[in-house]
């Protein structure tokens, strides 16, 4: 029966259809979709990448004009010194052992020779001192005197510079005044030498 092929198919077909109703139940299961809920992910603003930018309802503040200062003011003048050059007396110069002052030289007519070369002469004051009134000697009004004892070198710097005052403030200006002043050296046969034994007097008073 099974030999005729008109029998054959009925019966392959009767077969065939178990199989492809299962085929067709597991490929349902495969290709069954569930229900999926999506989620909505937090968003995140950076805020350098994204600033805050000023709301356009918000409203614009002017800005004010600005305004000319007034002239500025002079600044104050300087502070008076409180000593100046006139007030301080400075008598001529005392050097030790020297002829007196008053003596009167006697006019004596030079011969009429040929000029020499001058190989020897005393030291010169080129700039004398020049002290400044101290500014605590000032207000206090104190008044004073100085016998500044120094020598000169062979260039006419002043050197062993030591003053001894009636006060003690006067000791430091009347120092730096000689160590400042400007001296020819003295001149012995042709050569510059030092001169010892020098004294220097100042007078600090106050003007009236």
């Amino acid at each position: 029966m099974l030999n005729s092929p008109v029998s054959r198919a009925p019966t392959a077909a009767l077969l065939a259809l178990p199989v492809a109703y299962g085929l067709f139940l597991l490929m349902s299961s495969l290709i069954d979709v569930k229900e999926v809920t999506l989620v909505k992910a937090p968003s995140r603003i950076l805020g350098i990448i994204t600033p805050n930018r000023p709301s356009p309802d918000k409203p614009i503040t002017k800005r004010t004009k600005p305004q000319m200062m007034d002239a500025s003011q002079k600044p104050p003048p300087p502070p008076r010194v409180s000593a100046t050059k006139s007030n301080v007396v400075m008598p001529e110069l005392v050097i030790m052992g020297a002829v007196p002052g008053s003596l009167v030289p006697t006019r004596i007519d030079p011969p009429t020779v040929s000029p020499v070369l001058v190989s020897s002469r005393g030291y010169q004051v080129i700039r004398p001192p020049m002290p400044v009134y101290p500014s605590r000697a000032s207000a206090r009004g104190i008044s004073g005197s100085c016998s500044v004892a120094f020598a000169i070198d062979p260039r006419g710097k002043p050197y062993k510079v030591s003053a001894s005052c009636t006060d003690p403030v006067f000791k430091s200006e009347a120092e730096r005044s000689v160590l400042k002043a400007e001296f020819a050296p003295q001149l012995v046969d042709g050569q510059f030498v030092s001169v010892t034994g020098l004294e220097y007097p100042l007078d600090f008073k106050l003007a009236n």
